[in-house]
């Protein structure tokens, strides 16, 4: 089979295996990846006791590492490919992985990042389709996370000033600007930023978010990139509980069939994540509520691989959907057959509760503490971003989305204690 129809695997400077550009995709673990002490599967759906996979894992474990929605049909597009394989081929540099995919004949090089100003990324994502900044020998960056919002990879110096990877080189921040495509979304980096911060005022462990006002983007530092012994980054493994699941983006709401809470409780404990992070997701579960994040779907959740061993993840894509008018009202989870978050009662809690194998009244007790709590976190968060939001439409979004969730934490407990 000819090199050019192949994606070499890599973990830091270990081959790990090949990608294969075959009907139904195949990969193959090298065995000298398998014959390492060290050596980890990509997932669990993959194991390392099988050198050869075929079909519909190998496809939900690297389709999940591409970009959804409009993003990926942009790059199909611009890439002239619609296959799996040719979009990581041509945009599978940095994933949201410990590994790194590579183009035949390459291999993993020292990295190398071009320092760029926040004003010139400013000018870029304002004229995106005509901007050459992040142009790479005339071709896009090699750049892939998985979302259907646009992102940019960046490496965020020591002064504070952002640099582009080039090739594979790993990033330690993504910057999410406003989103521009969907009607009646507006100022959509400032909600994820106040989100992301409120859930870190409550405690509920998060990616580091901050509001990057010349970009108008919420800045993100990569909780999966973590610092070398040579000064460089260091890639962790993740895997979102769709890979974890062996299912593709597509199937992420579980209304189309993918992972419910109690599949993600089961997928979480599989992966031998310990007791805190039960009590993590249950957390997760009640503060998108509390928020009216309608969005908060298996994908946004994942585990880590650490040194301490696996862990469910920071979270990260937290934003108050039920803001704009033109997004779902339907909440991304049934809830004992209920998803219209305001008609979520005590007895679907409960019910929910039991498919999770939890105790009903200390799932509801989590619920109701977060929501005492959560008044005075969102003094807390304002405060902290009065300094970083300054124009009008960014103050305007944070006193509708104030207003918001102060009725939401009185309403929704109302409706979750009664019976």
């Amino acid at each position: 089979m000819a090199s050019d129809d192949t994606l070499a695997v890599y973990h830091g400077d270990k081959y790990v295996g090949r990608l294969y550009d075959v009907q139904p995709l195949r990969f193959e673990y090298a065995t000298e990846w398998l014959e390492h002490p060290e050596a980890v599967s990509l997932s669990p759906s993959l194991p390392l006791i099988q050198q050869v996979h075929v079909g519909d894992a190998v496809l939900a474990y690297f389709e999940n590492l591409l970009p959804e929605g409009d993003l990926r049909h942009h790059l199909a597009l611009r890439h002239h490919t619609t296959t799996v394989f040719g979009l990581l081929k041509a945009i599978g540099g940095d994933t949201a992985s410990g590994f790194t995919l590579l183009p035949p004949g390459e291999s993993p090089a020292p990295p190398h990042y071009r320092p760029i100003s926040w004003e010139a990324l400013a000018e870029h994502l304002q004229h995106r389709e005509r901007s050459p900044l992040l142009s790479q020998q005339g071709e896009e960056a090699r750049i892939s996370l998985a979302g259907a919002q646009d992102k940019l990879l960046l490496m965020v110096l020591e002064d504070g000033s952002p640099a582009i990877p080039e090739g594979s080189a790993p990033s330690s921040h993504i910057l999410k600007p406003d989103i521009q495509a969907l009607r009646g979304v507006w100022g959509s980096a400032i909600n994820e930023t106040f989100c992301m911060r409120l859930a870190a005022e409550l405690g509920l462990k998060v990616a580091e978010a901050s509001y990057q006002p010349e970009t108008h983007a919420c800045l993100v530092r990569r909780y999966d990139r973590v610092a070398d012994e040579q000064g460089g980054l260091r890639r962790l493994h993740q895997l979102d509980f769709c890979q974890l699941a062996g299912t593709p983006s597509l199937i992420k709401y579980e209304s189309d069939g993918g992972p419910g809470l109690a599949r993600c409780r089961d997928l979480l404990q599989q992966a031998g994540a310990p007791a805190k992070d039960l009590q993590r997701l249950i957390a997760w579960f009640f503060f998108n509520l509390l928020v009216g994040n309608n969005d908060s779907h298996a994908k946004n959740l994942a585990i880590l691989y650490t040194d301490e061993g696996p862990r469910l993840a920071p979270f990260y894509d937290l934003m108050s959907t039920t803001l704009y008018s033109g997004l779902a009202r339907r909440f991304a989870f049934r809830i004992a057959d209920e998803d219209r978050p305001g008609s979520i009662e005590r007895s679907h809690l409960e019910a929910l509760a039991r498919s999770m194998r939890f105790q009903p009244r200390y799932f509801l007790r989590q619920g109701l503490e977060l929501a005492e709590r959560m008044p005075a976190a969102i003094d807390s968060t304002l405060a902290s971003l009065s300094t970083e939001a300054h124009q009008g439409t960014e103050q305007t979004l944070l006193e509708r989305l104030q207003q918001r969730l102060l009725s939401h934490c009185q309403k929704l407990p109302e409706r979750w204690s009664a019976g």
